[in-house]
């Protein structure tokens, strides 16, 4: 049982939050950083500010998590009464983190990455057609101990939906799903909640890179423990 969610809307608002808070101030001290790139000094106390309310929205990610998980179980031994449950994997992406290497201390900020230290459990998805996997971290710190956290995508949602509304396009990802269970693509939306006239499908295999290119590439990184293949998806 695999679950990918995040703290969402909300850590999007806080990042959103402090970003602005940053800009201000950095031109208000005339800062030489590039606009794009606003920073808050971690010991000064919007810092202090920003790193405690990005532990909020990370631990309220793993609640969600937790809570979802638990849930599944119930489902599960409903209909299985026996059933083990080994300890949870649990591993965040798009945090920063305060880490020691080479001597020195460093915010590695990892966006698209998970840990990958030598005492970490990771998961690396596919997609809801392909391949994901339970890793050991090997602890490179060429890459300071991290990882991919993900196939990635291939493209934006809204290209990927364009390209593929057709009627071959259709076939195409409905036989990259064969022998997966998984709920409807829904009708694709705008930001401002208009139907676009196309059905959302930007989850598809095909939006994906290959995901065991995509492990070859790091196999100096981590060592994969269990390849899970997918036989239910759901889209919350």
């Amino acid at each position: 049982m695999m679950i990918h969610s995040g703290s969402r809307n909300m850590g999007k608002k806080i990042g959103d939050y402090f970003d602005s808070m940053a800009s201000a101030l950095n031109r208000k001290y005339y800062s030489s950083v590039p606009e794009q790139i606003p920073f808050l000094p971690a010991n000064d106390e919007e810092g202090k500010e920003y790193l405690a309310w990005m532990d909020f929205a990370l631990q309220f990610a793993f609640l969600n998590r937790q809570v979802m998980m638990d849930e599944v179980k119930k489902d599960l031994e409903h209909e299985f009464p026996n059933v083990k449950f080994e300890k949870m994997v649990n591993i965040h992406h798009n945090y920063a983190s305060l880490e020691n290497h080479k001597g020195r201390n460093y915010w590695v900020h990892r966006k698209g990455a998970t840990l990958a230290s030598k005492k970490t459990t990771g998961i690396i998805p596919g997609s809801m057609g392909t391949h994901s996997y339970i890793v050991k971290g090997l602890g490179n710190e060429k890459s300071l101990n991290s990882c991919s956290h993900g196939a990635g995508r291939k493209m934006g949602r809204m290209e990927f939906n364009r390209q593929n509304n057709t009627e071959e396009g259709m076939d195409a990802i409905k036989e990259s799903l064969k022998g997966v269970v998984h709920s409807k693509f829904q009708k694709q939306k705008s930001r401002k909640g208009k139907e676009t006239g196309m059905m959302d499908v930007s989850e598809a295999p095909g939006a994906y890179k290959d995901v065991e290119t995509v492990m070859a590439n790091q196999i100096d990184l981590v060592q994969p423990v269990v390849t899970l293949t997918p036989i239910m998806c759901m889209k919350g």
